[in-house]
């Protein structure tokens, strides 16, 4: 049943033995919920106990807690410029709220009873990615609290999404409501259109809904890179049949699924945090 933010805070006692969900946190996007309220520099209480309110709301018996441990190596050996468009607050008062914003953030980790994966070069996206490839299934549903609309790749039968800033669930049923694609055709469309917080840069001319047009009929990158040259006169038609190495490039960045390995391997630490994660 879905629930309201409200419900959340009207939970009782709840018997855990009859849970069987697992819930995923994209630690460094929820925290951003406070970087804009009065607590910025003492959040961690506030953090706590949301996660113990989401997993209790969606019944969760197993909780993982995933963090951004500095940008993807993958991600930055492949694209130089790579979340380039974020630069550090060059106002003084600003930049130490940045400071003792992440002093919280990076000292959560230690704080947490929930299970924590944090990884140096690694992001959230690419454990989140992995975990509900290889340990969803273990479970009745699993449940990712983000607002990564990139995530939304993710989801399936099994896999949704809650987005805590918009109070909103997203699932296969609203992702088609929503947009008029599957999760795979919304990923193409991400990969056509890019993703202009993470600076990469999409085909001139085509936006979300041009883009979803597009994934909509061609479904895959394979059969839209076959369909190249496409027939007409339009600027952005001409941007996309010579987009063909754009295209190639931003799968790489953007499809979780097919790298998330990849991402992970390329790490400060190599093949070690695969073997922690094949451990849970």
């Amino acid at each position: 049943m879905t629930k309201s933010w409200n419900d959340l805070a009207d939970l009782q006692a709840p018997d855990y033995s009859t849970y069987n969900n697992l819930l995923i946190i994209d630690a460094n996007n929820l925290s951003y919920r406070w970087l804009q309220r009065a607590n910025y520099a003492s959040f961690d209480s506030d953090f706590i106990r949301t996660i113990q309110s989401l997993a209790k709301s969606y019944e969760a018996a197993r909780t993982i807690v995933c963090f951004d441990f500095g940008k993807s190596y993958y991600r930055m050996d492949m694209h130089e410029e790579y979340k380039g468009t974020r630069k550090k607050p060059q106002d003084e008062e600003e930049a130490k709220k940045y400071e003792d914003f992440f002093a919280v953030l990076n000292a959560l980790p230690d704080q947490l009873d929930e299970e924590v994966l944090k990884f140096r070069g690694v992001e959230a996206d690419d454990i989140l990615a992995w975990i509900t490839q290889n340990v969803s299934e273990r479970y009745e549903h699993t449940w990712i609290v983000s607002s990564d609309r990139d995530l939304y790749q993710l989801i399936d039968d099994n896999v949704s999404i809650f987005n805590i800033f918009g109070r909103k669930e997203v699932t296969l049923q609203t992702l088609r409501e929503d947009f008029d694609v599957n999760p795979s055709e919304y990923m193409l469309s991400r990969i056509i259109e890019g993703d202009k917080s993470d600076n990469i840069l999409g085909i001139e001319g085509i936006g979300p809904k041009r883009a979803q047009g597009l994934a909509r009929e061609y479904k895959t990158l394979d059969s839209l890179l076959e369909a190249l040259p496409i027939k007409g006169r339009s600027k952005y038609i001409q941007n996309l049949n010579a987009g063909h190495n754009q295209l190639v490039r931003n799968e790489k960045l953007i499809n979780l699924r097919k790298y998330c390995v990849d991402a992970i391997t390329a790490g400060k630490y190599g093949d070690e945090p695969l073997n922690q994660l094949n451990a849970l």
